[in-house]
């Protein structure tokens, strides 16, 4: 904070004089005066004026500005005035939130509510944090809440649709949704969410309409364009939507997210109408904005799977004697993303036995939260460091949790892509756990890694050639070291091979898994079970091969990925 404030100096009172100024910056900064109101407020704050809302008004504007450092300094200050002053409270909740510190952003939105039972702002905020780290019934609990304190507050509504839809429950997301949308027809959110449920569940032309309602209210709305993209097939550059998004981009002072998500839909665009130049322009354009974002570099990866092949080796797991957990349950499929992992997951759930959870974060959540620290500059310590209990405690919590997902099937899949770094983990804890590796040709694979603008940002590599290709090489590596680690354990299924030859190679996968053969899973991409991943479209077609070899359209642009890939 720029203004430094001595407590020994500390007016007891506000003038008239200062009072009309306080006025006149609250009537400014109303009006947008955003110039004028700032100039104000720091008259106030540089005259000791102990009011903590001039301290949170100037941190507002300057949060608004991006200061965000200068604006938690003054909300932290408004704290020492009035301990639970309700704006600082929920402005270092918002900085919290910004930063994804969502556990300590919760807390600043529980003193809020601690005093303030009735705010249904703070019970949004706070079901918005509990939805990020996984605490989806506490989301929806916190949700209900602020429903129950002002039954029309339309964006719980929306994000009780959201959350809904996360935790799997579509019939009652939908029921949300369509709640909202007959109050306001034109909640993007709410149709954006309708429209990706209807996705997921394979009703695409429904789908479409939903992100076409979209286009005509706000057009500037760009996860409806990346996403109608996807399951959007383009015969030629003069298609309306090529054209909508086109205007889009061009605009100026375009925020940077949409142009990111623009440049993603629109390379999908010209790559189906097979302009392959134009496509990649929009490609490396993405992905250079994207990974412009990020303080990235390979030796932090490099570091890790080093430490995990040291540490996780034959001798160290066979020394390790804990009481594992027996269960026969879980299927994981693990791989590079865009290896084939959903198509692997979709056939699999097509069985009677096997219920296909989607990509679950609960084993890689336990097994880096319960033993990884910063005391171990987040590396793994040999294994006979860490108590056994807390080894088991893994797999034991693992099967409680996915065992809650359903009664009816016998096997589980999770296709998480990077429990492929805790094989060694898994099959010490869960030694009857079974283990399908997902193999892709590697430029194919890393140029269909290029071309997704992935969801979260767990996969930073991908937006930059070079790392991509660094990363595919560690990759590799490691899971050779599976293989040695654990002898027939594993099983890879090729994604060409799968493609050319799928009757043989679906017989193998069922009974790799121990599976009784059933000829419904020939008929895969014609089930009702939801896909929640990026692939939600492509697992419903048929077998198809125009995704094999696609590497070579673009192959004059990939140099710093065919270098690196070259090294392996």
């Amino acid at each position: 904070m720029t203004s430094k404030i001595n407590k020994s100096q500390v007016h007891p009172a506000i003038s008239s004089n200062q009072q009309q100024r306080f006025s006149s910056a609250e009537q400014a900064f109303t009006k947008q005066d955003f110039q004028t109101a700032e100039s104000l407020y720091r008259q106030l704050i540089q005259e000791n004026v102990q009011v903590p809302k001039i301290y949170t008004q100037l941190a507002m504007l300057c949060a608004m500005s991006n200061r965000i450092a200068e604006a938690k300094s003054l909300w932290t200050y408004a704290l020492t005035i009035a301990p639970a002053f309700v704006d600082a409270l929920l402005g270092l909740g918002d900085i919290c939130k910004y930063e994804k510190n969502f556990i300590k952003a919760a807390d600043y939105y529980k003193k809020v509510i601690a005093g303030n039972p009735q705010h249904a702002l703070a019970y949004l905020n706070l079901s918005y944090c509990y939805k990020q780290i996984g605490k989806l019934n506490d989301s929806i609990t916190a949700c209900e809440k602020a429903l129950a304190i002002a039954p029309n507050y339309i964006q719980a509504k929306e994000f009780l649709g959201q959350v809904l839809i996360t935790k799997g429950d579509l019939t009652q997301a939908k029921q949300v949704l369509n709640s909202v949308l007959s109050e306001n027809s034109k909640s993007v959110k709410a149709l954006y969410a309708l429209g990706n449920l209807l996705k997921s569940q394979g009703d695409f032309e429904q789908a479409r309409e939903c992100y076409q309602q979209i286009f005509s209210i706000q057009p500037e709305f760009s996860q409806a364009h990346f996403t109608y993209s996807v399951i959007h097939k383009y015969v030629d550059k003069n298609d309306p939507h090529v054209r909508l998004m086109q205007s889009q981009y061009q605009k100026p002072n375009i925020n940077l997210d949409n142009k990111i998500q623009l440049c993603f839909a629109l390379a999908k665009a010209f790559e189906d109408i097979q302009d392959y130049e134009t496509a990649f322009k929009f490609l490396d354009e993405g992905n250079s904005l994207r990974f412009g974002g990020y303080n990235y570099h390979i030796d932090s990866d490099d570091l890790f799977i080093k430490n995990i092949i040291k540490i996780f080796n034959k001798e160290a797991i066979s020394a390790i004697n804990i009481e594992t957990e027996s269960s026969e349950i879980p299927i994981f499929i693990v791989g590079m993303p865009r290896s084939g992992t959903s198509l692997v997951e979709k056939i699999l759930a097509t069985h009677t036995k096997v219920h296909g959870a989607g990509e679950l974060e609960y084993f890689f959540e336990l097994g880096t939260s319960g033993l990884l620290s910063e005391t171990s500059d987040f590396l793994f310590l040999p294994l006979n460091n860490y108590a056994k209990k807390t080894l088991q405690d893994i797999g034991k919590v693992y099967i409680e949790k996915i065992k809650s997902l359903t009664k009816e099937e016998s096997y589980i899949t999770d296709k998480l892509p990077f429990n492929m770094l805790l094989v060694g983990l898994i099959k010490l804890v869960l030694p009857n756990a079974k283990i399908i590796h997902c193999v892709r040709d590697a430029k194919d694979n890393c140029v269909s890694i290029y071309k997704k603008n992935f969801t979260t940002d767990n996969y930073r590599f991908a937006y930059n050639l070079k790392a991509l290709g660094q990363f595919h090489r560690l990759y590799t590596e490691l899971m050779a070291h599976w293989h040695l680690t654990f002898p027939g354990e594993i099983y890879d299924v090729h994604y060409e091979s799968l493609i050319s030859n799928p009757e043989i190679e679906i017989r193998k996968l069922i009974k790799a898994c121990g599976l009784e053969w059933q000829e419904e899973c020939l008929n895969f991409h014609k089930s009702k079970a939801v896909v929640t991943t990026a692939s939600a479209y492509q697992v419903r077609q048929p077998i198809y091969n125009s995704s094999v070899g696609l590497w070579q359209k673009y192959e004059s642009f990939l140099s710093p990925l065919l270098n690196e890939l070259d090294k392996s």
